[in-house]
């Protein structure tokens, strides 16, 4: 005759010691694999557990395994005080991704180089290529011909002036030690090696001035054009110098100051039809 297994059930009290947290290793992991394949004690369970906590708990874990891992770049912006989410509207950026820097740094290496061999040529290559570094930034930060994101970024409640200034700051935190680094190779005096700031910032500022009226891409465009026929008629008609002379830096200096009282004074445009930044 054969026997019959006797059949194993959770009592009360052990349930409820689980349910609790306080049931011991040896008893927690029994209870628990018996849990896995009893029906009826599952049913038991589930009456002595916190229905409105078991469903934070879960929530909370769905929310930590289907949220997308923040990047090394997002986890560093988070620790200088940037929020979770202008975070990740940067990170979307073009200009802040590895193609659009590495194409930064080899046109100015490739201008640095120029100026270290090819004597006044490469240096006016130079002082063309990198004030317009952290303008083509501009371009690429946002608009919708160069902002993948773009589409999503219209959408979302999210001031687009503040957007543009935002990711304008984290362009220039990317592109300028990077020609400033490339400017230290040069040969010559060593202020050389940051002639050209001052008239990059009047030309990023000029960008952004003229922004809500024709667009980021357009503005930067016109900018680049114009910095690029003065920088070509100077070294024709006179000495690659002068394009890192006073002239160049107080007339900078001005272009400056007038383009951030115009973003200052006019900065509420920014929010005026996005389909135009």
């Amino acid at each position: 005759m054969t026997q019959q297994p006797r059949t194993w059930h959770a009592n009360e009290a052990e349930l409820r010691a689980l349910a609790d947290g306080v049931a011991g290793p040896a008893l927690g992991a029994s209870v628990e694999s018996h849990l896995m394949r009893c029906g009826a004690c599952r049913a038991r369970m589930n009456d002595l557990v916190d229905g409105v906590l078991l469903d934070s708990v879960w929530s909370a874990i769905r929310e930590t395994v289907e949220a997308p891992r923040p990047s090394v770049f997002e986890r560093l912006l988070r620790k200088f005080g940037v929020s979770a989410e202008s975070g990740r509207l940067l990170v979307a950026v073009p200009a802040m991704r590895g193609a659009w820097l590495i194409g930064a740094t080899a046109a100015l290496l490739f201008a640095g180089g120029a100026a270290l061999f090819a004597s006044g040529f490469g240096l006016a290559l130079f002082l063309l290529v990198a004030p317009l570094v952290p303008v083509m930034g501009v371009a690429a930060a946002y608009g919708g011909d160069a902002d993948p994101s773009h589409e999503l970024v219209v959408t979302t409640p999210y001031s687009a002036g503040r957007l543009l200034l935002l990711r304008t700051a984290a362009v220039l935190a990317t592109s300028l030690p990077v020609a400033a680094l490339v400017g230290l190779a040069l040969p010559g005096p060593a202020w050389l090696a940051v002639a050209w700031l001052i008239p990059g910032l009047a030309f990023v500022s000029l960008s952004l001035a003229a922004a809500p009226f024709v667009g980021a891409t357009v503005s930067s465009g016109a900018v680049a054009a114009t910095w690029s026929a003065i920088a070509i008629a100077v070294s024709k008609i006179g000495d690659p110098m002068d394009l890192a002379g006073p002239a160049v830096q107080v007339g900078s200096l001005v272009l400056c100051a007038a383009a951030v009282t115009t973003i200052l004074t006019h900065f509420r445009l920014f929010d005026l039809p996005r389909g135009q930044t």
